[in-house]
């Protein structure tokens, strides 16, 4: 098996008896939960003061493990036919919902680095 058929089966929703695509979503979704729960508890003013630094290690973390995630998705994507064309077929599978999603949550974090400060 090709590793882009290989990735794309694990990034895309699982199917049934793919242990590896299953443990990656539950890998994504406790990340995500634990982010949540991170910029929770980041907005008490004494856990910032004492966990800050350890808050700013896991975000950097998390978005480094998102980005990676959105780019195996968009590398792998011309796998399925309906997205196989290189540039065309990767430009309308960044117009899905769930893409534009996972960039809008990324993005803010690579902003300020192109001189952008969205706070």
């Amino acid at each position: 098996m090709k590793i882009r058929t290989r990735t794309w089966d694990i990034v895309e929703v699982a199917r049934r008896g793919d242990t590896a695509s299953r443990a990656f979503d539950i890998s994504i979704l406790c990340l995500i939960f634990l982010n949540v729960v991170a910029v929770v508890i980041d907005s008490v003013e004494s856990i910032r003061a004492r966990w800050g630094a350890s808050l700013d290690i896991f975000e950097a973390v998390s978005v480094f493990v998102f980005t990676v995630e959105y780019l195996a998705r968009l590398w792998s994507c011309t796998v399925d036919s309906r997205y196989s064309r290189p540039i065309r077929g990767r430009l309308r599978f960044t117009l899905r919902a769930m893409l534009l999603v996972d960039l809008l949550a990324i993005l803010p974090y690579y902003l300020p680095f192109v001189g952008i400060d969205p706070r």
